[in-house]
Parts: structure tokens; sequence; C-alpha cells
């Protein structure tokens, strides 16, 4: 605590409101868990398998609580300093580099293990219950939690130490999590069954995600993960410990007064690259960032068009790559795992494909609509658009459409997998059809809800935070409520968690395992029409506010 820096962090994020709902919102959520299975009489050892009904999805709403609030006080921590300037000030001072990063990385740490500790209780009655042991089960449970909060805080100080803006720095740290605890185990469910060295390299790289090291200490009954599961828990603490280093020492030699340093490069004339160079330059820039842009039509909204033009993520050019990227990943994808069509399915890998679409909607949905209102507010831009003849209407349709096109892109480019689906069982084409339909109402929940997020937030990286934690919530949060079917909530009480996700609906569409029996559209397409046509509403009243003169 003789650390100037651990007391700052530590007094700003107690104070905060955040930190203490956040707190609430654990503990009362774990303990609703096991009161729903609370046994009436004092007959413990007949409700032990309860007791283990209740530790399953306590133990994975922990480790997705986890996921979604670690990341995101560490990923703004430099970058805050640096827009403040007092980063200067900090590399500067007496106080070594080491000095300068124990403080922000104990000052988050020490925050996560209160947050973590909300769940004692919970978990506590789990094991008086009698179904959980204590050295088996519970105690390397809280183990890789706390190896989760360690190994996710070292992600975000690294990323936070290359950008210059927190709303970036936060959509990069989401994704580099994301990919530490889903895409790493991509490797090894595709190449599962084979013995080769790929499948070694794959199963070492699927250690880094706490999936396995989950299912094992749960007695989860994924036969994707069987084959890992053994000694999961070991092996995650080494690889995410060991990664976690490495990170350390990479923040660590960025933290130097060199930090503030940063030359722009001046480039290189094209027509001085060589000749197979300026190919492959026209080849791949199909958009050429620095061709003369034409002038606007007048039919086309020039809000649109400035948003395309202007914005650091998701710009035209870059789109078209992303576009084209998603396209070789999903047909790859699918003609990989149509070798193993016998054992898997067509369904559960329609089920995987559906899954990689959700994340990728959920993690450049809010990074490109959070900034649509917050953002011009925080430069200043909204003063200039208000000046302007523009209506207010016309300001909103062409920044929304801006998203909408951007994450249509994204969908259509996921098509080629689908056709090769229809073209490996013709029986489905009704099924993708209603995935389709599930898939773009669930594109449009994100984009208006972080829209109407980003009218009420003054700062980008508010928006940003705040929209990734509701929207984690609603498509994560009830795919939780679904991993306790029957332990403890009933089928009709799954029914009504999942009818609020449209995502559910395309799972449910594609026969997923335990979800065979669901019917969840077109209840499930009405009910996200409804959150996107409120959320519209209130994003237009909004917008209008803002508009009005002060």
């Amino acid at each position: 605590m003789d650390n100037p820096v651990l007391r700052r962090e530590l007094m700003e994020r107690l104070r905060s409101t955040k930190t203490i709902a956040s707190l609430l919102a654990v503990a009362v959520v774990t303990s609703a868990l096991v009161l729903l299975r609370w046994p009436n009489n004092a007959t413990v050892d007949l409700v032990s398998q309860g007791a283990m009904e209740v530790y399953q999805p306590l133990a994975w709403g922990i480790a997705m609580a986890i996921v979604m609030l670690v990341p995101a006080f560490p990923a703004t921590s430099i970058v805050r300093e640096r827009q403040r300037g007092t980063l200067a000030m900090l590399l500067h001072s007496p106080l070594g580099r080491f000095s300068i990063w124990s403080g922000k990385f104990f000052g988050n740490l020490a925050l996560m293990i209160v947050l973590i500790a909300g769940s004692i209780p919970a978990m506590a009655a789990c094991y008086s219950m009698g179904g959980a042991s204590l050295f088996q089960q519970i105690l390397p449970l809280y183990l890789v939690f706390l190896m989760m909060a360690i190994l996710y805080t070292a992600v975000g100080l690294w990323v936070s130490s290359y950008q210059t803006s927190a709303d970036a720095s936060l959509r990069w740290t989401y994704a580099a999590v994301i990919g530490l605890a889903a895409l790493s185990m991509a490797p090894n469910v595709v190449l599962a069954g084979k013995n080769n060295w790929k499948t070694r390299v794959a199963e070492k790289l699927s250690y880094i995600s706490p999936v396995p090291a989950l299912s094992q200490l749960t007695s989860s009954n994924d036969i994707s993960l069987q084959a890992i599961r053994g000694k999961a828990t070991s092996q995650f603490l080494l690889s995410a410990g060991g990664l976690s280093l490495v990170l350390t020492l990479l923040t660590l030699r960025r933290l130097h007064p060199s930090l503030l340093d940063v030359s722009r490069s001046a480039g290189k004339v094209t027509e001085h690259r060589s000749s197979a160079m300026q190919w492959f330059r026209r080849f791949t820039f199909l958009v050429d960032p620095d061709r003369r842009k034409s002038g606007i039509p007048p039919l086309i909204n020039p809000v649109m068009v400035k948003e395309f033009r202007t914005r650091k993520f998701g710009r035209l050019h870059w789109l078209l790559r992303l576009v084209a990227a998603c396209a070789v990943i999903s047909l790859g994808l699918t003609v990989v795992a149509a070798s193993g069509t016998v054992s898997w399915g067509v369904e559960r890998i329609a089920a995987v494909m559906v899954l990689l679409q959700l994340a990728l909607l959920l993690l450049l949905g809010p990074s490109l609509a959070s900034g649509l209102i917050a953002g011009e507010v925080e430069s200043g831009g909204w003063q200039l658009l208000r000046a302007t003849p523009l209506s207010a209407t016309r300001i909103l349709s062409g920044k929304l459409m801006s998203v909408i096109w951007t994450m249509l892109l994204i969908l259509m480019a996921t098509l080629p997998g689908y056709i090769v689906m229809i073209y490996i069982q013709p029986a489905m084409t009704v099924q993708v059809q209603k995935v389709l339909i599930s898939l773009a109402i669930s594109a449009l929940v994100v984009v208006t809800v972080t829209a109407c997020i980003s009218s009420f937030a003054k700062k980008t990286a508010v928006a940003t935070a705040t929209s990734y934690g509701i929207l984690f919530t609603l498509f994560a949060g009830t795919l939780l409520v679904w991993l306790a079917r029957g332990k403890p909530f009933g089928k009709q009480f799954v029914e009504n968690a999942l009818i609020l996700n449209p995502a559910a609906a395309a799972l449910a569409e594609m026969r997923m395992p335990g979800m065979e029996d669901l019917n969840l559209t077109p209840i499930a397409w009405w009910i996200g029409l409804g959150v996107s046509f409120l959320a519209m509403v209130i994003l237009s009243w909004r917008t209008w506010r803002l508009t009005c003169p002060d």
C-alpha cells in the first residue's frame, strides 16, 4: 500500500458506483441460484445432486462475469493517463516502471478479488448441501477464477500501452479476451480425433482457454472437450501464468519515457516501389485510401459518407477485406468440418458457425455504434452537426446506416458456409433461412441498443463498456439459464428466458444439442423487433433533444 499509484487506483475505483453495482449484482445473482434449490427440510444428503445442479451454472456465471468485467478497467488505465496528460509525469517521476505497472495491476486485481469474493456465500451453501468437494472442485475453481483475472488484467494493460484512445483499447482488449477464451479452442475442435503434430499443437493452444478447465471442474458432458479435459486445470494455470508473465514483461518494456516519443512514418511514394510491389498494392487496395474521393451524390446521405470516410475503425477499404476474410474463414471452416459430419452432424457444425457469427456481432457491433453520438459529443463535432441544415432524422439515419451496412456485409460474408451446408443436406434450406433471419434481428438489436446507449453517454469509452456489459448479459446471460435447464430451471422458464435472445432462436433452429425441443420462433423474432423499435424511439427522442438549441 506504499505505492501511490495503487492507492489512487483503489480509491478511484472504490468510490465508483459501478464497482458497488457490480459487487451487488454478483452477490444477488449467485445467492438467488442457491435459494432456488435450497432444501425445505434438514435432509441434506438427498439433495446433493441438487447442489451440483446449482454448482455448474454458478461456476459458469462467475466465469462470464470475470470475462465481462475484468478487462474494462485495465484496458483504459494507461490510455486515460495519456489522455489526461499525466502519463508523462508518471514516467518521469521517481517511481520506476515496475511501481507504475504493479500499482495498476494489483489495483485492478484487488477489485476483482473482491468481486469474486461476493460469490463465496453461494459457493459455501453449495458445499454445505453436500454436493461439491472443497479440495477437488471449489478451491481449484477459485484458482482458475484468480488466474483468469490475472491473465485478463495483464492483457488489458498490454493493449492499453499501445493505444491512444479508450474505445480502441476496449475494442482490442475484448477481442483478445474472446480470442483467448473461445477461438483458442477452435483448432482442437476441428482436429480432434487425429494423431499428428497439428493435433498436439492445437491441444496445447486450447489450454490457454479457461473453458476446458471449467468443464473439468463442473463435470460438463461436452464431447469435443473430453480429450483435453483430464489435465485441463493444471495446464490452464501453467499456460495462463506463463502468458501473463510474457505480457507483463512486454508492458514493462513499453513503460518508458520513449513511449511518448512516437514518430509518424513518412511512408514511400508508390512510384518509387518495385514493379511487383506496385502490382501487389493495386490488387490489395481494392478501395485505395489515398485515392482522391469523388463528390457526394445528392441522393446519398452525407453523414453516412462522412462516417465511412472519417472513422478510424470500420473504414470501407478495411471492411471489404474483413468481408473477404469472413467469407474465406466460414467456407474453410465448413469444408474442414465437413470431414467430421459423420461424428458431429451437420447441425453441430452449423451451431458452431452461429456461435462464431454471434461473437463477431457482439465484438464489432458495439465498437462501431458506441461512438455514433457519444464520439461526436466528446470531440465537439456534434456542435458542427447542429450548425448544418441537416435535420435530426437525416443525421440519425446516416449514422445508423453506416453501421447497418457494415453489419449486413459481415452477415452476407458468411453465406458461402451456409451454401455448403445446404449442399451437404438440402433439407436444411428452411432452417438456414430462419437462422439468417434470427441473425439479422440479432444484428439489429445490437446496433439499436448500442446507439441508444451512445446517445446518453458523454464519452465513447463509457458507451462501449456499457454496451458490452448489457449485450453480453442479454445474449450470453440467457444461455447460462439454458445451461441450468432442469437444474434448477424448468423447460418453460428456460424458453421464457431464451425468447429474449434472437441468437438462441438460430441455435434452436439448427437443433443444437440440448435445444432440440425448444420452440422459440417466431416469438423471439417479435420480441427482438420490439426491443429494437423501443430503442429506436428512445434514440430518436434523444437525438432530437441533442439537436435542439441549448
